[in-house]
């Protein structure tokens, strides 16, 4: 039987382990590599230091009583008949540093013997085993489920009551009748640690406590290893007890194990877990060899004592011990013993002293009690068949063999090591903890990022580790930039981590407005960086690189666009610059963001401050959306519309006719408006623009924005050497832009499913097409509910009349045009000169409710008198004509099919099947294109004074 326990006391030396937990405290080291240096630097904390180890075995054969005697033989060392004893020396020599060392000798004059003699006080370690505290003959002690705890509490007792004040119990451990106590001095009780006890059942079956041996493990001063082996080993002279015996110390060695011990003193990992990986062993107890072919007649000192050791001498090459040893069959792989000097232990009548068996077995006398030792050198030598250990001096062996029929067994042995000074190891182990912390931050990869400074950013007070945008507007990107420079002595791979944007944008390294490019300073064009663009973006700097890192805050978005006006997004957000293997790098960024009116609703420009959507930033003005708009007053239609179709009709006109007069109808300079592909949609169609420089155009397009915003001029924004054919495809690109981002578009997604559905009803239904004058009348209808809305679908429709009219101009004699009462459509407030029929160029004025309504409401479209030049001819005239009104169905077919994608609101989409999606982009231009059926419409209306 087999068991394995922790020493009761191994709690009390717990905080005496290696200092490996303080080790793992810092994370950022390597514990392997800090526990080497540390070990390398041994010497500057270790100190030599010896202790006095006492050894006693007894087999006190379950007789009760025994323990009164404890102190005498084992603590005080007093012998119960040293006439009969010898001379008790145990020469020994030192084979290496760590070993048992020569015991001190003292010498007296004349006949007097040599002895030795230790206070009590001088021993440090007293280990004591006993067998057959209990009576192993008993089946019920050798049976017993559990060990009975009575006899050691008793053997303890009487030790601690023996020993001198301050020793405390290390460790204690039974098995049925084999007892190990082990007690410290005060002065090496701290330097204990890592106390470890088991047992080895060997005796029925193989198995069962009543025969086999307790261990106990215990570190010295954090470097060295005991380990004790009391044992009780099979009993008999035969051959086969002989050979039970071997087997039973070979049972031990192979079966008891010992928790694992971290050493960073002597570099060994887990070690200590077997017999064998200790520094010193040593092996007590009854191990029960006999003496063979020896009788008790043989052995008679008593008359004449000098003649003692020869005796000895006579009996030891008899000894089974000595001769499995030199057989190899047990206890020879580096097992050392003191010099026998002392009588057979085995066997005495009980109760005389000194008198071997008499009763009828008359058995032979043995030296069955043993005390062996062993190195770890001297296991490694042994191993390496190198020679034969040196034997250490033992003491004598005193008998006190009242009452027993085997005698006690001591030996007290000096041990040399190096033990750990707590205070000089701490000390290394700081200092090595920086060098090593020092060492490992040069070697790791590390950046050093300088943010950029731009104009009167250089002189302020803010973080200078954060990236400030300052004012940030739509479509208007802002730079700037990061300057990154690998100071460590090693390869820098560094990215840009990953975040989480949002539900529908997914996983990205910088949030949407952001964009960053990278680049290193040894690249000669800005296109030779590398963009970072997706989560693979890793670039690496040799020590010494430089690289720059343009940031640019950008926004398009129309959706961001809207939560930034309302105030649900900031631009804010933090970079984390990951370094691999290194330390990573936080970079917060900000801007101040611009409101705007792109992205607003149609209702929300309508309450828009005058002074425009940007004054909202410097005042304390809400936008529209988080204000009651029945309490607002408001306009007829958004300013910013008006201010648009306005100016884009008379810069048509003004383009028409500068082209006129510098090109004329030169086929070599032909007009963008008179292509043949896609010259229809001029000046909306962006491969009919003239003006190609992007840059260029980026400008304007930035200044266009700031005048609505701000509600300046727009013709104060441009150049004078800006042509107004420039100007004007700038402001149309501006426009479609605008309706674009508008937020519920000026014809609504559910007007249009209204609409859609009545006109899907119609065909099914086959009903004849309404005619252009019915249809307008139906879609006003249907805009009726708003009036902003629908005065804003009027100035687009109005602004595309005049621009085919002035592209694609016809006969006023063409029928079906919409007429105001007073013979022209009402312009809201449009400042005129209605005696010189131009229009002002002062700035426009804001639209009323009262005169954005009044083309809507003061009266329906009428016919003109048709002219009999409609009827079919073949003159020139009636030729010239007709490719007149073919120009003009193309015109306005054209214009109707780019604007019915920006005039509904793009929350109708369009169907994903082709066929599906060319029918409703034909009902979406149906809506539009009556309305451009006007001609001769100028600036002061329908028929507007011209022919």
């Amino acid at each position: 039987m087999s068991s394995k326990s922790q020493s009761p006391s191994a709690s009390d030396h717990k905080g005496h382990e290696s200092e490996y937990a303080e080790e793992v405290k810092n994370p950022g080291l390597d514990v392997s590599s800090l526990s080497r240096a540390v070990r390398a630097r041994k010497d500057e904390y270790t100190r030599r230091k010896s202790i006095r180890v006492k050894v006693g075995t007894w087999n006190v054969a379950g007789i009760s009583g025994t323990e009164k005697d404890v102190g005498k033989w084992f603590v005080q060392g007093d012998g119960v008949c040293p006439k009969f004893s010898g001379t008790n020396y145990a020469h020994a020599r030192k084979p290496e540093s760590k070993s048992p060392s020569k015991h001190d000798e003292q010498k007296s004059d004349g006949d007097k013997k040599r002895t030795f003699h230790h206070s009590p006080e001088e021993i440090d370690l007293y280990v004591l085993g006993l067998q057959e505290v209990v009576d192993i003959s008993s089946p019920t002690e050798a049976l017993r489920p559990y060990v009975d705890l009575a006899p050691s509490k008793r053997w303890k007792e009487a030790v601690q009551k023996a020993l001198p004040g301050g020793y405390q119990l290390v460790s204690e451990v039974q098995l049925v009748g084999l007892l190990l106590l082990t007690y410290a001095s005060p002065a090496i009780g701290d330097s204990i640690s890592s106390v470890c006890s088991t047992s080895v059942g060997t005796g029925l079956m193989g198995y069962m406590g009543n025969k086999g041996a307790v261990t106990t493990r215990l570190v010295l001063g954090e470097t060295t290893r005991l380990v004790f082996i009391n044992c009780h080993l099979a009993a008999g002279s035969d051959k086969g007890s002989l050979e039970r015996r071997n087997w039973d110390s070979s049972q031990i060695v192979q079966r008891a194990k010992f928790d694992a011990v971290w050493s960073d003193v002597d570099g060994s990992g887990e070690s200590g877990e077997s017999i064998g990986d200790e520094d010193f062993t040593f092996w007590f107890g009854d191990l029960n060899y006999r003496l063979d072919d020896i009788s008790s007649d043989d052995i008679d000192p008593h008359n004449d004592p000098a003649s003692l050791q020869t005796t000895i001498s006579s009996l030891l090459p008899h000894d089974q011990l000595g001769v499995q040893q030199r057989k190899g069959a047990a206890f020879h792989k580096g097992w050392r013993e003191g010099d026998i000097t002392f009588l057979p232990t085995y066997k005495y009548d009980v109760g005389s002293v000194a008198m071997f068996d008499t009763s009828e077995k008359q058995r032979g006398p043995s030296w069955c009690d043993r005390i062996l030792f062993r190195s770890l050198q001297d296991k490694l030598r042994h191993e390496k068949l190198d020679q034969e250990a040196e034997e250490a001096r033992k003491r004598d062996e005193e008998m006190k063999a009242s009452g027993l029929d085997k005698a006690p067994l001591d030996a007290v042995f000096t041990l040399s090591f190096d033990a750990v000074n707590r205070e000089l190891k701490a000390k290394v182990h700081q200092e090595v903890a920086r060098e090593l912390d020092k060492a490992e931050n040069e070697s790791r990869p590390d950046l050093t990022i300088v943010v950029d400074k731009y104009g009167d950013q250089k002189h302020t007070d803010k973080d200078p580790d954060t990236v400030d945008f300052g004012d940030i507007a739509f479509d208007v990107p802002a730079h700037r930039s990061l300057t990154v420079a690998n100071t460590s002595g090693t390869a820098a791979t560094f990215s840009f981590a990953e975040r989480h944007e949002g539900d529908d944008e997914g996983t990205t390294q910088t949030p949407s407005w952001l964009v960053l490019h990278v680049s290193k300073s040894t690249d000669t064009a800005h296109d030779t960086g590398q963009a970072m663009t997706s989560s693979s973006g890793n670039h690496t700097l040799l020590p010494g690189e430089v690289a720059n890192i343009d940031v640019t805050a950008y926004v398009r978005s129309i959706r961001h666009v809207r939560l930034l006006n309302i105030g649900k997004l900031k631009l804010e957000d933090i970079l984390v610059l990951h370094v691999d293997g290194g330390r990573d790098h936080f970079i917060p960024v900000h801007g101040r963001w611009l409101p705007t009116c792109f992205g607003c609703s149609v209702d929300e420009l309508t309450r828009m401050p005058e002074a425009g959507a940007r004054s909202l930033a410097e005042s304390d003005t809400p936008h529209p959306s988080r204000t009651d708009s029945s309490t607002e007053i408001r306009l007829s239609a958004p300013r910013e519309l008006f201010r648009l179709t306005e100016a884009i009709s008379e810069l048509t006109e003004r383009a028409v006719a500068e082209w006129s007069m510098t090109n004329g109808e030169s086929e070599e300079h032909k007009a963008p408006w008179a292509t043949d592909t896609s010259g229809g949609a001029w000046p909306f169609q962006p491969d009919t623009w003239t003006l190609k420089d992007p840059q260029e155009r980026a400008t304007l397009q930035i200044s266009v924005r700031e005048a609505l915003d701000t509600n300046k001029s727009l013709t104060s924004i441009f150049a004078p050497e800006t042509s107004s054919l420039h100007r004007l495809e700038v402001l149309s690109e501006t426009l479609l832009t605008f309706l674009n981002a508008l937020q519920d578009g000026i014809v609504t997604a559910k007007v249009w499913q209204d609409m859609e559905q009545q006109i899907t009803a119609r065909e099914k239904s086959k009903s004849p097409p309404r005619n252009w004058e019915e249809t307008q009348a139906w879609v006003l209808e249907h805009l009726a509910y708003s009036p902003a809305h629908s005065v804003s679908f009027t100035f687009v429709t109005f602004m595309l009349a005049r621009i085919a009219n002035e592209v694609a101009p016809v006969s006023s004699n063409t029928p079906l045009v919409p007429m105001s009462k007073q013979g022209k459509p009402v312009v809201p407030n449009e400042p005129r000169d209605e005696q010189a029929g131009t229009v002002s160029q002062n700035r426009a004025q804001s639209p009323t409710p009262a005169s954005a309504t009044a083309f809507i409401t003061s009266g329906s479209f009428r016919r003109k008198n048709r002219s009999s030049s409609t009827s079919a001819g073949t003159s020139p005239d009636s030729t010239g004509q007709n490719q007149s009104i073919a120009r003009r169905q193309a015109v306005e077919t054209a214009l109707a099919s780019a604007f019915a994608l920006v005039l509904i609101s793009g929350s109708a989409p369009l169907p994903p099947k082709e066929k599906e999606r060319r029918i409703s982009e034909e009902r979406r231009r149906s809506i539009i294109e009556p309305f451009l059926k006007m001609v001769a419409v100028d600036d002061r209306g329908p028929s507007g004074g011209r022919s």
